[in-house]
């Protein structure tokens, strides 16, 4: 077993010769005369080390003797597999080095570990699954309260079973990750009781998604999953965007699988709602008829993704709108895709009497293409909010006849502002 001055030495020199923009006697020559830093608290040495690159971080014990060992006991950690690029091309050495220099980190920490975030999105590892089990090890006996894992989609793992044992959690961030029947989401959050926001990118469920919280308040899950079940009282923000499989073109095995209008029923007491790419296919088409009408009263801001010539999703957001009487916030990406009839009719057919959008503020349309419907549903709303005060519509290519008619369009709010990008 090495002393201890042996590995940070060795762990300093191993930053150095990533960078040698500064030297160890250039950095004692500064600090020489006069070091001002010398007597700073822990709690602030600690905010200076948190706010630096982890190997900048690491060359502070050459400040002072005092500054020695700080770099070892810090709160938060975050490795970025892009601060070890040597510039050389080889990645497979840089990826060794990052890998070496992460575990020699974790190993010569001392004390809790608050946060904890690695980055190497974009770049293929070796493999950091064998890894990440083993930093989830460290981590999980260092009361950890937020973790962060961006790994490259190409590199996906599982969730190690000792991420179960963190039963401090309160924020959690993976992408690229895999969840099994033996690797259960469920698991995670009942074990984690003080969990308060969960985010899942790149996500790949071979099974249900059930989530029982009470204390989650925001939630977003974006990859493939069969079905989402939540029993999250205080949920205040949910964001989820459902994948297809890559063979399939259509959402027909999703729709027999994904219960659309029972996973919006959990959601009557959040304040944002986001849901986007294929989701929204996954509705029923009886969805206003099957569904007894139940009131958003906490919904403020709601973001689609939209197809405005599908009847189901239209049908889905007209319920939505009319079910949120404190809607302030509206953002819709417009796509086309399989559209089968066309409703041009439908909000035009709207009875005018029903108040859509009494509180509404702010309307975002992206990817707008002045077709009948999404032109029907414009005039509607510049008709219908009386304190509405901007509708920004970003074009895609319209000539300037249409620019010109957009801007004369009639509405009832004197505040309202139409803004072309």
């Amino acid at each position: 077993m090495f002393p201890l001055s042996n590995c940070v030495q060795g762990l300093t020199v191993q930053a150095y010769q990533m960078d040698h923009e500064f030297s160890p006697e250039k950095i004692r020559k500064s600090v020489a005369d006069e070091d001002t830093i010398t007597n700073l608290p822990e709690s602030l040495r600690d905010k200076i080390l948190c706010c630096l690159p982890i190997k900048d971080a690491v060359r502070t014990c050459l400040l002072s003797r005092s500054w020695r060992y700080t770099w070892a006991s810090m709160t938060e950690l975050m490795f970025r597999r892009s601060d070890f690029a040597s510039g050389n091309g080889n990645a497979k050495d840089d990826a060794c080095r990052f890998l070496k220099f992460t575990d020699m980190f974790l190993s010569l920490h001392n004390g809790p570990i608050l946060k904890f975030g690695l980055n190497t999105q974009g770049i293929e590892m070796l493999s950091t699954g064998g890894h990440i089990y083993r930093w989830m090890r460290m981590l999980s006996r260092n009361g950890i309260k937020e973790i962060h894992l961006r790994t490259s989609a190409l590199d996906r793992y599982k969730i190690p079973s000792c991420f179960f044992s963190c039963d401090r959690l309160e924020h959690v961030y993976l992408r690229a990750c895999i969840l099994t029947r033996g690797n259960s989401l469920e698991d995670l959050v009942a074990s984690c009781l003080n969990l308060e926001k969960l985010h899942l990118s790149k996500l790949i469920s071979m099974n249900h998604i059930n989530i029982h919280s009470t204390k989650l308040k925001m939630l977003t899950i974006e990859g493939h999953f069969q079905h989402l079940n939540l029993h999250t009282p205080y949920l205040t923000s949910a964001a989820i965007k459902l994948n297809l499989k890559p063979d399939t073109n259509d959402a027909s095995t999703a729709r027999c699988n994904f219960n659309l209008s029972q996973f919006i029923a959990s959601l009557s007491d959040v304040e944002n709602i986001r849901l986007h790419w294929r989701i929204l296919e996954c509705v029923e088409h009886e969805f206003l008829i099957l569904k007894p009408p139940k009131l958003f009263n906490r919904l403020t801001d709601i973001s689609l993704e939209i197809n405005f010539g599908n009847p189901k999703e239209t049908n889905l957001a007209l319920f939505l709108f009319m079910h949120a009487p404190d809607l302030r916030f509206i953002s819709l990406k417009l796509i086309s895709r399989n559209s089968v009839v066309p409703p041009v009719h439908f909000w035009e057919s709207i009875d005018r009497h029903v108040c859509l959008f009494q509180n509404v503020h702010v309307v975002d349309m992206i990817n707008f293409t002045a077709s009948f419907a999404e032109l029907a549903f414009l005039k509607l709303l510049l008709e219908d909010a009386p304190v509405l005060r901007k509708v920004k519509i970003r074009n895609k290519g319209l000539d300037r006849d249409v620019h010109k008619n957009l801007l004369k369009m009639r509405r009832t709010s004197k505040e309202a502002e139409i803004v072309i990008l």
